[in-house]
């Protein structure tokens, strides 16, 4: 009884852990590129929004321009858990749960201009695109996850760029990456000696907060002309450590009478995690009017393969039949694996004044079936793309764009995620909560404005 109890404590920390790990952002992000279907790997020639795709393109701006826009992201998500048997012969039943987070605005602000002949800099505050989930804390969902839309990611950017000739360009980019993580979820304080696995006075409901204000990266890229018509390109976007030293834990236990008296003492936690590096490679056709690029894309997601956390001096009082226990160092394996896409996008001068886009995008999940649930919504992306510049003058021009991320409806047998419960060492007692149906897509809208000095 003692060491079913003492892991049972490990519980109230260990509830949290798979929570950090943030959501993947979206191919592509920015107003104008997003209309290509984030195909802007060779092209964006002279354009601030080069600074997260290739910052060699930033090369040859010329004046000051500044670049404002947000985009609207929205995400859809249906899942209905698959029904399980229960120990008494009954099939339990679940309601489908969806999404009730509103949609994220997600705004960035860019500047840049020419430093000395040949030579651009350009400055950037901008978030990747990406949506945040919630969940009812009471629903079928509720032990993978409850909330994580407070959660915030922005990239402060400065980058400067060369041009060498008409063939060549270069560009370097120096990153810091502050990000807030706020993750709610649920788990089961179950022993099997008393009570159900999935009884909610026995639920134990976690927040967890890791912030990261100083995460430094980098990116880099190259640029070259093969032909008058041909051009291509590469770029690298370094990893991101996130490490709190001071990651904050609420818990708020079970209801069930085992527990009436114990409290948590200390709510600190250091936490870490990694987000992956990313190369992208394009090749570009430009003609007169119209300019289209094929690129491809590699995000490193398999560096996430483990999550630490390690308790600061926290421990649980007051058990019944133990008295205080000091918590240990805890952690989690992921199984992330590495994605890649294709992106297709053009744009086509209709006249002086009115310039259009499209673009068409494919990206690998990065989840197995095993490791799949409503904490991460990441199956295979289609991406269909439209676009359009109004340009007013040769000063101030108008940027829209429009994307819909169509993913199959994924149907999950082989589950491996359980409720995060200890104490069932030999997975005997604990539910197995990823199966079922999931159904899913992204639409993102934007608007924004460019202004040459």
């Amino acid at each position: 009884m003692k060491k079913i109890k003492l892991l049972l404590l490990l519980l109230i920390c260990g509830s949290s852990l798979d929570a950090f790990a943030a959501g993947f952002y979206l191919p592509g992000r920015g107003v104008k590129p997003m209309g290509r279907a984030g195909a802007f790997v060779a092209s964006g020639e002279g354009d601030l929004n080069s600074l997260w795709y290739n910052p060699a393109n930033l090369a040859t701006m010329k004046g000051l321009q500044l670049v404002i826009d947000v985009g609207l992201i929205n995400l859809s998500l249906e899942h209905t858990r698959a029904p399980r048997d229960l120990p008494n012969g009954d099939v339990q039943t679940y309601e489908t749960v969806r999404n009730e987070a509103p949609p994220k605005v997600d705004p960035q602000i860019l500047i840049g201009g020419e430093l000395f002949e040949n030579m651009t800099w350009a400055f950037g505050i901008y978030a990747p695109y990406l949506s945040g989930h919630t969940f009812p804390e009471d629903g079928a969902q509720r032990y993978v996850l409850v909330d994580n839309d407070k959660s915030l990611l922005l990239f402060l950017h400065l980058a400067v760029a060369y041009q060498a000739g008409d063939s060549f360009r270069i560009g370097f980019g120096v990153q810091n990456v502050p990000a807030s993580f706020e993750l709610v979820t649920v788990s089961s304080a179950y022993t099997g000696l008393f009570g159900e696995a999935e009884d909610k006075d026995l639920d134990i409901l976690s927040e967890v907060v890791l912030q990261d204000f100083f995460a430094p990266s980098a990116n880099f890229g190259i640029w070259t002309r093969f032909s008058k018509n041909l051009s291509g390109a590469i770029s690298f976007q370094a990893p991101v450590q996130f490490k709190d030293n001071d990651t904050k834990l609420r818990v708020r236990l079970p209801s069930h009478p085992e527990f009436s008296g114990a409290k948590i003492n200390g709510d600190s936690l250091t936490g870490e995690m990694w987000f992956p590096p990313v190369i992208r490679a394009g090749i570009a056709l430009d003609f007169e009017n119209l300019n289209l690029e094929l690129s491809g894309v590699w995000e490193g997601w398999s560096i996430l393969d483990e999550i630490k956390v390690t308790p600061n001096g926290i421990s649980v009082e007051n058990l019944y039949g133990i008295g205080d226990l000091p918590i240990g160092p805890l952690s989690v394996k992921t199984a992330y694996q590495d994605t890649f896409s294709v992106r297709l996008g053009g744009d086509y001068k209709l006249s002086q004044s009115l310039q259009l886009r499209g673009g068409y995008g494919f990206e690998t999940s990065a989840i197995p079936d095993e490791y799949y649930t409503v904490f991460l919504i990441d199956n295979d992306k289609h991406q269909f793309a439209l676009g359009a510049t109004y340009k007013l003058n040769d000063s101030f021009s108008i940027d829209a764009g429009l994307s819909y991320f169509f993913m199959p409806d994924r149907n999950v047998t082989t589950s491996q995620w359980r409720q995060i419960n200890p104490t069932d060492a030999d997975a005997k007692i604990t539910s197995i909560v990823g199966n079922g149906e999931y159904k899913q897509s992204y639409f993102v809208s934007g608007i924004g404005t460019r202004i040459d000095f």
